[in-house]
């Protein structure tokens, strides 16, 4: 059997048994997944529509602008222009740091309401159901997850507030400090504090209740592991080998490729283990926001080496080879990227970065200007110069006296003292035998920053319309003739699928009747030739957007139901056809034979 095939049959999601006969016989009862012994209920003509591709249409599912704008309550004029006249951009990620103080109170909020309304920990239910056993950790296959989560979660976020980002986490400025739990980041005005035993008691997130019930998020920091340092980023940089970058980092024996320990999935599991608690462990881990923040800067480092080291094609089509001893199948370039209607090469795409978001460069500074850009950063100017992450009051700062280490105040003896304002001296002069001061004074949260009015205006518009967007839909325009057949009772295991809507499973706002469109992005979806290659679920929800509204529904259900057969049959013949060519599998294939 050709790879083609193979490719085919494995990884769309498609359970199927083929000799080299494509007409070979297939009992459906003995396929593993319920849905697939299903059939659906006859219709006029005495036959069966095919079962529909799978569809589920979500704005976390987007790849442009376009396709986002709908889900906002935008509309498409010269870019996306949404309710309160503001233009949807893409986002630009920058460090936590360099954030404004209004940007970074927004996307604390907008996480705080993400967590009230549940998306957070479905969000988070995602990383855990792929901790083990997957294509999202111990391969090539990490890469290409975590970029799609990553793009998931931010535009959730930015259903709330438009006009954030997704920020990054630039551990590296933590590596320079004698303790990185001194560091800014871990104070009330960024991530937080713990108490002794290692709960979050502190700044936005305190308070958030973990998947397993815990009434905090637990952090265990430096108690093994360690920060991102600079070699680390400069050695994956040097690399030229993508099987350096995407690595196989659980190979088992006869696998070709020896480890690389410097690939970025062993670098960043480092900071996972410094930071211990619900960090540690990968089915907890994106209980903590820092999480985020950590897989984002993940994210841009992947980024620069492919900016550096690959042209355009190439990052698209680029795929570590597909070797059992290696890593898992789950791991493979046609794999489906679980849970989402995608495979792993998709990750690959240049859409993230050409449409939906692009980075800012990394904090920096030089001799001439000695300035990061701010406030919680300083410029270490001592060799070559570079940024360092402020130290939070009362925190250490043993080696940094002389120089602007401590946010709001200064370095003494080795600890940062609140309220001394920074004086460069003179002369820098090393200090010995540091003994820590009797109390370590508590830096204070920051008033939070005026959300602008625009932003409010979007909120009330949007909030109930975009985050609590309802999935609610049929797959196939008969289902409302079948329901009535009763047949949500009598064939229960194909209705519960392909009919939820019909079979009452789940609530819909739309009680419209008549010829309409049921999703907001119809329009969208009829420019990406939808209504003819996922025509069952256009014809359902999207009836008046491809001008099907001469017929009424038991015609629509026929002409789509013999058309379904047809499209089918004509899949089957070309799969027959191609099975000895090797190649990528058509995008046709991949809509029809889920």
């Amino acid at each position: 059997m050709g790879r083609r095939l193979g490719a085919f049959l494995v990884f769309s999601g498609t359970l199927a048994v083929l000799s080299s006969s494509v007409n070979a016989d297939f009992n459906c009862s003995q396929a593993p997944d319920s849905a697939f012994q299903a059939g659906a209920p006859g219709v006029q003509g005495g036959f069966s529509p095919a079962n529909p591709p799978r569809f589920a249409p979500s704005a976390q599912g987007c790849m442009n602008i376009a396709c986002i704008c709908p889900y906002m309550g935008g509309r498409m004029a010269n870019g996306c222009i949404l309710p309160n006249g503001q233009p949807y951009l893409m986002s630009y990620r920058k460090e936590y740091r360099m954030m404004s103080d209004n940007e970074r109170v927004r996307w604390h909020n907008a996480i705080m309401q993400l967590k009230r309304s549940g998306e957070y920990d479905r969000l988070s239910v995602m990383h855990r159901q792929v901790g083990s056993a997957s294509g999202a950790h111990s391969g090539p296959g990490f890469l290409v997850w975590h970029r799609e989560y990553m793009k998931r979660m931010e535009i959730a976020l930015r259903m709330i507030d438009p006009g954030i980002s997704m920020p990054y986490w630039d551990s590296v400025l933590e590596s320079y400090l004698p303790d990185p739990r001194d560091s800014i980041m871990f104070g009330p005005l960024f991530m937080g504090m713990t108490d002794a035993s290692g709960q979050l008691v502190s700044g936005p997130f305190a308070g958030f209740r973990t998947l397993e019930g815990r009434p905090n998020i637990i952090r265990r920091m430096a108690t093994e592991g360690k920060m991102f340092t600079e070699q680390n980023i400069n050695n994956l940089m040097a690399q030229n080998d993508l099987v350096s970058v995407m690595a196989f980092t659980a190979p088992q024996t006869g696998c070709p490729f020896r480890p690389y320990f410097g690939a970025l999935e062993y670098t960043h599991a480092s900071i996972h283990l410094w930071m211990g608690g619900d960090m540690k462990p990968p089915s907890t881990s994106a209980n903590d926001p820092i999480f985020f923040l950590h897989h984002t800067f993940v994210d841009f480092i992947w980024e620069m080496w492919r900016q550096n080291h690959q042209n355009r094609f190439a990052r698209e089509n680029q795929y570590p080879p597909d070797i059992g001893a290696c890593a898992n199948s789950q791991h493979f370039s046609y794999a489906q990227m679980r849970p989402w209607d995608k495979i792993n090469r998709d990750g690959l795409s240049n859409a993230y970065t050409d449409n939906l978001y692009h980075y800012a460069p990394r904090p920096t500074c030089n001799r001439n200007n000695a300035n990061c850009g701010s406030q919680y950063l300083f410029c270490d100017t001592r060799g070559n110069p570079h940024c360092v992450a402020k130290v939070k009051p009362g925190g250490l700062c043993r080696g940094f006296e002389g120089l602007d280490a401590c946010y709001m105040g200064q370095c003494v003896a080795g600890w940062c003292r609140e309220g001394q304002q920074f004086q460069k001296p003179s002369q820098t002069t090393a200090v010995a035998n540091v003994q820590q001061p009797q109390a370590q004074p508590q830096q204070q949260p920051a008033r939070p920053a005026a959300t602008p009015q625009s932003v409010r205006l979007f909120l009330c518009v949007c909030v109930s319309r975009c985050l609590f967007f309802q999935n609610c839909y049929n797959e196939d325009p008969c289902c409302n003739q079948w329901s009535r057949q009763n047949e949500c009772r009598t064939n229960t295991v194909y209705m519960n699928r392909y009919c939820r809507k019909s079979c009452g499973l789940c609530q819909s706002n739309d009680n419209n009747r008549g010829c309409h469109d049921r999703h907001v992005s119809c329009a969208y979806w009829r420019g990406q030739q939808f209504c003819t290659r996922r025509r069952q679920w256009m014809a359902e929800n999207c009836q008046a957007s491809c001008g099907w509204c001469n017929m009424n529904e038991a015609q629509l259900c026929a002409s789509v139901a013999r058309q379904s057969r047809r499209v089918r049959r004509n899949a089957q013949f070309w799969l027959a056809e191609q099975h000895e060519d090797d190649g990528m599998v058509d995008d046709f294939m991949l809509d029809y034979g889920r």
